[in-house]
């Protein structure tokens, strides 16, 4: 098949046969660092209103984590009412067969400068 176009996407995902194709041929992974993969969990909250900030992003890197441990958390003050996205990623290389992602993000939750947002109630 041959393309002509001043622009061309291809959204097959990252390990897709194009994608591999049109990557070795144009060199598009030439000194990059390799991908790294992580499990994300979300929910979204209902806060009070006083404490909604719209449009606020908060990240974060580490804890609960240990330092081995590639992840963090973000919280995302939606535009949509006093609602808040708060999630934890956590990398896919961790090398504590023990670790629990989902006890991680419960974990995160209970720190004292994040459980003041959550009071109010959820969805």
């Amino acid at each position: 098949m041959e393309l002509h176009a001043k622009v061309t996407i291809f959204a097959e995902g990252c390990h897709g046969h194009l994608t591999k194709s049109v990557s070795k041929k144009l060199g598009l992974r030439e000194k990059c660092e390799p991908q790294t993969y992580g499990i994300g969990l979300k929910e979204v909250w209902e806060i009070q209103p006083e404490k909604h900030k719209a449009g606020r992003v908060e990240h974060t890197v580490g804890w609960p984590l240990d330092k081995n441990t590639y992840g963090g958390s973000f919280l995302y003050h939606l535009n949509e009412g006093p609602l808040v996205a708060v999630g934890f990623v956590v990398g896919l290389d961790y090398s504590n067969p023990y670790l629990n992602p989902f006890r991680e993000f419960q974990r995160f939750k209970q720190h004292p400068s994040v459980r003041p947002t959550f009071e109010g109630g959820n969805r």
